[in-house]
């Protein structure tokens, strides 16, 4: 299993904007083959930080959501919405171990 977990940042002016897009691809991406879960959180201390968390099967499954249209939506997208600190990393998990 692959997770993914990180953070980022969004300019305070184009929060609003950018929760109809973030929704919107979250749950195309949730569609997708492999992807076990798919999310963004807010912080409810500072509703500029966003948190990310993914589980997918597999790399190859990962390695498809990028290549996605969707995907190249929401990164032309977040482009001018002041994306900044992001911070994401990836884990892999062999079968059977526990996270």
């Amino acid at each position: 299993m692959i997770v993914v977990v990180g953070t980022f940042r969004v300019a305070q002016e184009h929060i609003e904007a950018l929760l109809p897009l973030a929704r919107k691809v979250a749950e195309e991406t949730r569609a997708e083959q492999g992807c076990i879960q798919y999310s963004y959180a807010q912080d409810i201390a500072d509703p500029a930080l966003f948190h990310v968390a993914e589980r997918w099967t597999d790399r190859p499954a990962l390695a498809a959501h990028f290549s996605s249209a969707h995907m190249a939506e929401w990164i032309a997208a977040r482009a001018g919405l002041g994306f900044y600190d992001r911070n994401i990393r990836l884990y892999e998990s062999n079968a059977g171990e526990a996270l």
